[in-house]
This record gives C-alpha cells, sequence and structure tokens, in this order.
C-alpha cells in the first residue's frame, strides 16, 4: 500500500515515454568534444554527462577561460541535437495517458521532472502542459537531479509538501533525489533500472510500469488515504 498523497513526481524517458536515447552513444560523442578541449580522462569517466560538461567548463574557465563558453554551448548543442532526434521516434509508454487523465480527474497534482532538455520533451509530448501542472526540464533549473533543488522546484511550483508527494522514476537517479527529499519512492522496470539497482538506492516499492499506478488510485478527488 501507499502512503497518504496529494501529488506524484515523474521522470519522463523511460517512465512516462519510450526510452529512446542511446547513452552510450550519446557520451562517447560528448567524451570526445571534452577530451579535444585539453581536459584529464581521469577526470571525466565517473561523471555522468550532464556534471561532465559542467566540471568541464569549471576547468576551462580557470585555464582557457576565452573557450569556456563556447565549449559550453557547443556541449550542450550537441546534447540538445541528439535528444531532439531521439524524441522525434518516441511516444508515451502505454496506460501513461491513462493514467495522467486520472490522476486529472482525481485532483491528484502531478509534475514532471526531467534531466532531458524542454525542447526533446515537448517534440515527443507537445500536450505536455495538458498533463501537468508543473514541467521542470534541465533548461528550467541550475540543479538537475539528482539533487533535491530540481524536485524542489516543481514542488514549489505546485505549493505541495514532499510529505504527501511520490516521486516515481526508472533510475537510481530518480529514487536518490526522491529520498533526499525523505519522498515515498517508486522505481519502474520500464526504462533503464533493474529491480536490484533500484531497491538499491532505497525505492519503497518497484512495478512494471507507471501505469501500474492506477490501481492503487481512490475513486474520490482529493488526497489519497
Amino acid at each position: 500500500m501507499l502512503p497518504p498523497f496529494d501529488t506524484i513526481l515523474f521522470d519522463f524517458d523511460g517512465t512516462l515515454a519510450v526510452l529512446n536515447l542511446d547513452f552510450a552513444e550519446m557520451r562517447r560523442q560528448l567524451l570526445t568534444l571534452t577530451l579535444s578541449h585539453g581536459l584529464p580522462a581521469e577526470d571525466l569517466h565517473r561523471l555522468y554527462m550532464l556534471e561532465m560538461i559542467v566540471h568541464a567548463t569549471a576547468w576551462l574557465q580557470q585555464r582557457h577561460p576565452e573557450a569556456a563558453a563556447a565549449y559550453a554551448y557547443e556541449a550542450e548543442q550537441l546534447l540538445q541535437g541528439i535528444e531532439i532526434e531521439a524524441a522525434r521516434g518516441s511516444r508515451l509508454l502505454p496506460g501513461i495517458e491513462e493514467l495522467l487523465t486520472t490522476l486529472q480527474r482525481r485532483q491528484i497534482a502531478v509534475g514532471i521532472v526531467t534531466r532531458n532538455c524542454n525542447a526533446a520533451v515537448r517534440t515527443m509530448f507537445p500536450a505536455i502542459d495538458a498533463y501537468c501542472q508543473a514541467f521542470l526540464a534541465r533548461d528550467h533549473v541550475t540543479q538537475v537531479k539528482p539533487h533535491p533543488a530540481h524536485l524542489q522546484a516543481a514542488l514549489t511550483r505546485l505549493g505541495r509538501s514532499s510529505t504527501l508527494t511520490l516521486m516515481v522514476g526508472d533510475g537510481p537517479m530518480d529514487i536518490q533525489a526522491g529520498k533526499n527529499l525523505r519522498m515515498f519512492s517508486i522505481g519502474v522496470l520500464s526504462g533503464t533500472g533493474t529491480r536490484a539497482s533500484l531497491r538499491q538506492y532505497g525505492a519503497d516499492l518497484v512495478l512494471d510500469s507507471a501505469a501500474d499506478l492506477l490501481q492503487y488510485l481512490p475513486n474520490h478527488p482529493g488526497k489519497t488515504r
């Protein structure tokens, strides 16, 4: 069973939409670009892609300030190009539109928080604003998941508390972000995460799909109990 909740925050790719990104190829291209600016390879392999850009920009700012802004722009354009192209071949996962429509009817607030870019998500899901009250891509925040500020920004926009919010995502960093705000966090197996990895990062519940949440929803509007 779920605890009382009146809000759900969702990840996007792999949670609500088919994961159509080749992260390995995306990382390879970003790593090649970053290394071409002279950064030590050993500093990069432990970093996620967005964190790699932040690290490399700061490194260049200290040593070659004239190159830092150009690198940051080129790196972001590289990722956005890959993401937008992937979004053109993606779609909502089965049952997700029904889930989002039902949440509206039951008056459960919905936020979508993603490390993907705004343009890619809107390419795949142009009607997103009709289905959620807070959509925060990486373009909209200064700190992304797993930093709790990303989720907190969505909660602030919704005017809701983390104590009555569920976090739902397919990756360990989604679970980590939720647990950083002490949210009941649900892992789904429709993306990158495995049952073991999601549990390792503290998932309170693991479902095959976010659409499976339909069976937990009440038949009346308002906060669930």
